[in-house]
């Protein structure tokens, strides 16, 4: 087909995982159109973690800069009682250790990293069109109907329009089931110059550079996080409670519901207390237990999804050997795995970097699957038990994670041995330690370029083939890619 006819490939919904494959497909050479129902860039509240393996791709696609800027460090989380405030432990990430990752540990406020991949998916030469809800999603040939019935054609369509997607259903043929879990997330963003006649409250949101860490305050099923952000100027606040002693707020969630301060029953240690009081309104995400996809492109391999429209997400979890048994604890990310998003997208451009022919299509998407389920799948059961383990209960199993979380404490103000750093080593390569890029590349190595070598000796001759395009939390491959998103 002639470069004239070719058409970009769609993406629905511009969240991270929308904005970060729009840039990545751009980058690997396609034309990518982006769908989002929303009316113009997000303005999500609060802050997201940014772990080794996410930092190591942002700085391969050139943010090292922004990241600098925008983002902050961090090296442990102090876990603080919510009812009491005492310090119960201390949970640490030592610099060599981290260093054998091959990138930082950041936190970020989420407006700011969403920002940066916007603008780099422009520059990069992304098309963007806002106020465009996508009703129906077909294959054969690939396109999306919108609400005010408009059809637009493409390549192919990428969905990453996040847990109740359109393309999801055009690919499994049904809705994506949802069970809610119990609990709501409460979010807001805190500037620190309001915290000037409050010493104390001014002092733990401050970013100690000598000891970056963030407090984690837990509780019987409930917990918050927060840590600065916007480079110092800015506290992010994530609040977790349950869903049954929150009334008159109703079932509505998502990030464009805000909730009254004076309807959520904040009961805690009198410094947090005081935090929590300052935002006037939270947004609210609820929680829910979700399924991955058993299909994440149709036979053509001109659908395909992508992000939480293909696999639930919730935090990054760190596991801690105690006496009765392994401990999960959160890591960074609250409530949506920015890092698996990010990973999400380099994998599939790393992929589609070796798109030359249309047939190669189908084999392509089936990799895509093939690399991001076992890793999404362990992530998030890591994840669901993380909750468990910050929520739990006076007892044994809360008496056994304080001892070890003081343990970490007092072992770090003493110093590490070989030993120590080996032993956490272990117990973070796997999250940490992961490339989404090499095990992209070691993929076609090991199975993409037999395939061609395959297809070479028998003097096949590929087809033709125009430009993958991303829908927003779909990703669509039309002659131009088109990214929907929520």
């Amino acid at each position: 087909m002639s470069s004239s006819k070719r058409r970009a490939p769609l993406s629905i919904d511009f969240m991270i995982v929308g904005a970060a494959t729009a840039f990545r497909l751009c980058q690997a050479g396609h034309r990518v159109r982006v769908l989002d129902k929303a009316s113009g860039p997000n303005r999500r509240a609060g802050g997201t973690h940014l772990p080794p393996n996410a930092t190591k791709v942002l700085v391969d696609w050139g943010f090292k800069d922004e990241l600098l800027k925008h983002g902050l460090s961090t090296r442990a989380s102090t876990f603080i009682s919510i009812d009491t405030g005492e310090v119960i432990g201390c949970l640490e990430w030592k610099e060599d250790v981290l260093q054998e990752t091959g990138a930082d540990y950041m936190v970020i406020r989420y407006r700011d990293l969403h920002d940066m991949l916007y603008r780099a998916a422009v520059k990069a030469g992304a098309r963007i069109t806002y106020n465009a809800t996508v009703t129906k999603v077909h294959a054969n040939p690939a396109r999306v109907e919108l609400q005010d019935g408009t059809i637009i054609k493409a390549d192919m369509v990428i969905g990453a329009d996040g847990p109740r997607s359109t393309v999801r259903e055009a690919v499994v043929g049904w809705p994506s089931e949802e069970v809610p879990e119990g609990h709501s997330a409460y979010v807001a963003i805190i500037p620190r110059d309001v915290l000037q006649n409050d010493p104390e409250l001014s002092d733990l949101t401050r970013f100690h550079e000598d000891r970056p860490s963030y407090p984690i305050w837990t509780g019987d099923s409930r917990h918050v996080i927060a840590f600065t952000v916007a480079g110092g100027t800015e506290f992010a606040i994530h609040a977790f409670l349950p869903d049954s002693e929150v009334d008159g707020i109703g079932d509505q969630d998502g990030w464009d519901v805000t909730v009254p301060r004076e309807l959520l029953p904040f009961h805690f240690e009198p410094k947090l207390q005081r935090l929590l009081d300052i935002p006037a309104t939270y947004q609210r995400v609820r929680l829910f237990q979700r399924e991955c996809a058993e299909e994440w492109t149709d036979e053509s391999g001109r659908l395909l999804l992508m992000g939480e429209a293909a696999h639930p997400l919730y935090v990054s979890p760190y596991e801690l050997r105690t006496p009765i048994g392994n401990i999960n604890y959160p890591q960074p990310c609250v409530l949506q795995s920015c890092s698996m998003q990010i990973e999400d997208a380099e994998v599939l451009g790393t992929l589609f970097s070796r798109l030359r022919a249309w047939d190669q299509l189908p084999h392509l998407a089936e990799a895509f699957q093939e690399l991001r389920e076992p890793r999404t799948r362990a992530i998030y059961a890591k994840e669901t038990k993380a909750f468990d383990t910050v929520w739990v209960g006076p007892g044994p199993h809360r008496d056994a994670r304080d001892q070890a979380l003081h343990s970490m404490l007092v072992e770090g103000h003493k110093g590490w041995d070989e030993t120590k750093m080996r032993w956490q080593w272990d117990e973070i390569c796997e999250v940490f330690g992961y490339n989404a890029r090499d095990a992209a590349e070691d993929w076609w190595v090991m199975w993409g370029m037999l395939r061609e070598r395959s297809i070479t000796r028998e003097g096949h001759c590929p087809s033709s083939y125009t430009v993958p395009f991303c829908m927003g939390a779909t990703v669509t491959h039309y002659a131009e890619p088109v990214v929907l998103r929520n």
